[in-house]
């Protein structure tokens, strides 16, 4: 099988290809690819692979747009942290939708689908034709097959994953006391006072976390609610917090970020940003 990824985070490229090649050590790699320019561009001057793994969120645009520039007629399977864009994702080439981090035993099944699809003298080339009938589906059905997927998704992420020398460790948001970056990394500290270097910027994070749970008081630092221990006035109108585990400098609230950081401490749902 020969397979591309279309994926802007290098943790989840490298992650994806260790799985196949444990699956099958003959599974090709023919490019990762991390924007939907890059992208175009390489449809525009390849044959079809066999099949592709695409994210939804890629480092220039949403992966949608590729599909409006090049005709793909290889089947997809999407590889995201959201769940809100299944109905999109089937109207275009897909077979299957995982969620990152990807279990195993979900990437098997999609597999299987795959290669029932191919196995069943439907050619390659028709496999687009036969996807594209989804896109005929009435809302109803729509929101059937949305109701079938499993019942603990939803629309913020539940774990990042982390490199720790050549080993990964997944870190569930549950754990997380706050995130933040500092000389051109993001890092991740837990509540029993870990820290994981993590391949998210924080721009990208507070696309996906809970607002309720994480609120970004500065460029650099999103916070959990539950690991703020303080709160202080200081000088020229910032606010000066304390966290649990500690951290090794002084964090402040920005002055612009104040009031609708204390409108959330408050209860108040303010979109992270």
């Amino acid at each position: 099988m020969r397979y591309l990824i279309i994926e802007d985070e290098p943790l989840a490229q490298e992650e994806l290809v260790r799985m196949l090649k444990a699956l099958d050590p003959n599974f090709m790699l023919l490019a990762s690819i991390d924007s939907v320019k890059q992208s175009i561009e390489w449809f525009n001057t390849n044959e079809q692979p066999d099949i592709v793994f695409m994210d939804i969120h890629l480092s220039d645009n949403i992966c949608f747009e590729i599909f409006n520039k090049v005709e793909i007629t290889a089947p997809v399977i999407f590889t995201t942290a959201y769940d809100q864009y299944a109905i999109e994702a089937f109207k275009t080439n897909g077979i299957a939708y995982l969620l990152k981090p990807i279990e195993e035993d979900e990437l098997i099944a999609a597999l299987k689908k795959f290669r029932t699809l191919t196995n069943t003298n439907i050619e390659l080339s028709n496999i687009h034709t036969q996807i594209q009938q989804l896109s005929t589906l009435n809302s109803l059905v729509q929101t059937q097959y949305i109701a079938s997927l499993p019942s603990n998704l939803n629309s913020y992420k539940e774990r990042v994953l982390a490199k720790v020398g050549d080993n990964y460790q997944h870190v569930a948001m549950q754990d997380v006391a706050y995130f933040y970056s500092e000389d051109h990394y993001t890092f991740v500290a837990t509540k029993d006072k870990q820290r994981y270097i993590i391949n998210y910027t924080l721009d990208t994070l507070v696309e996906q976390i809970n607002p309720q749970q994480f609120f970004r008081i500065s460029r650099q630092f999103i916070v959990n609610i539950n690991a703020i221990n303080n709160i202080s006035k200081h000088f020229n109108g910032r606010l000066k917090i304390t966290v649990t585990p500690s951290f090794s400098e002084d964090i402040y609230v920005s002055r612009n970020r104040v009031q609708t950081f204390l409108a959330w401490l408050d209860g108040e749902t303010i979109a992270v940003q």
